[in-house]
């Protein structure tokens, strides 16, 4: 998400658990919009980074990550299409693409802090980023993949 800062392992809380991973391959912007509906979303655009509803059409930088207390999705975007997959927790999004992989997976859940909105390493930050605390889950394994959601929004 943003950069957190720096903290050392012992201090943080860390949880597992089992959850699906879905693999829904490339997509086209008007797909995941349509998938992420009712989601809150992070990514960043000329303007900064956000986070809130998903924005309305695809974001210039390469990701955006939304999430429901249910499931959590990753999009790796290109221009007007993203590759796109998610961690079903509980749920999984509704109005999806077509699956092209379901698997039963573990993960480890800990928790970041976005940088503070005094910190001058990173620029001016908008209220809704700053200061956040950020629920990180990682899938480990030779390829691990990330997904993050805002602790206080959604989950």
């Amino acid at each position: 998400m943003t950069r957190t800062q720096q903290v050392t392992p012992s201090t943080l809380p860390t949880t597992g658990g089992t959850g699906e991973l879905i693999g829904y391959g490339r997509v086209s912007w008007h797909q995941l919009a349509v998938m992420l509906t009712g989601s809150h979303a992070a990514w960043a655009d000329y303007n900064g980074f956000h986070v809130g509803p998903p924005p309305d059409g695809p974001p210039p930088y390469t990701h955006l990550w939304a999430w429901t207390a249910g499931w959590l999705a990753r999009a790796r975007l290109d221009g007007d299409t993203a590759i796109v997959s998610v961690l079903a927790l509980t749920g999984e999004p509704q109005s999806a693409p077509p699956v092209q992989l379901r698997e039963a997976v573990p993960f480890q859940r800990t928790q970041a802090k976005t940088w503070p909105a005094d910190e001058k390493r990173v620029g001016e930050q908008a209220e809704e980023v700053a200061s956040r605390t950020v629920d990180v889950y990682l899938i480990p394994g030779q390829r691990p993949i990330t997904f993050v959601a805002v602790a206080d929004n959604g989950i």
